[in-house]
């Protein structure tokens, strides 16, 4: 059986004292970074000039999509249980910000911080056109006529609570 040898602080000769020191420092550190991270937004808020120059990148089926108040966002998919003029609340955004500031979350900013909702439009289809697919080693062209969905959503409303 093989043991890893690991030095104790004795043998590194460094003090206790001044290691729980250095330890307490950075986790005070720490947590005054973390609370004005996620609780201090009055720079947002200020700079946004009352939602109007304020922009959200939200994540719809793990595709992001960065929107202003009145964006017109085309969904290259039917939105199931949808149908025009209903009333959407996106609650998977990443990053709200405006020109001179921006806070992101990577696992999603916590939604009583904003409101983000949209307006189902319209669904669609693309226009219509023809795919031609052929095997290896065959030269037989099957066509295949594709008119898939599309999804129109509105941005009604983006705001900082």
């Amino acid at each position: 059986m093989l043991k890893l040898f690991m030095p104790g602080l004795r043998q590194r000769k460094i003090p206790r004292v001044g290691l729980s020191r250095c330890i307490s420092t950075q986790e005070s550190f720490k947590s005054e970074a973390v609370t004005k991270s996620t609780h201090d937004l009055s720079l947002l808020k200020f700079d946004s000039n009352g939602s109007n120059n304020l922009y959200a990148i939200f994540k719809l089926y793990n595709i992001p999509y960065l929107v202003t108040k009145g964006d017109k966002v085309v969904l290259p998919y039917k939105l199931k249980n949808a149908e025009a003029g209903d009333k959407l609340i996106l609650n998977n955004v990443t990053t709200i910000g405006s020109p001179n500031f921006t806070y992101s979350d990577n696992k999603g900013i916590k939604q009583e911080l904003y409101d983000l909702t949209a307006k189902v439009i319209e669904i669609t289809k693309e226009p219509y056109y023809e795919v031609y697919r052929t095997k290896p080693r065959c030269r037989r062209v099957k066509t295949f006529g594709v008119q898939p969905y599309q999804t129109i959503l509105m941005i009604s409303e983006l705001k900082l609570k």
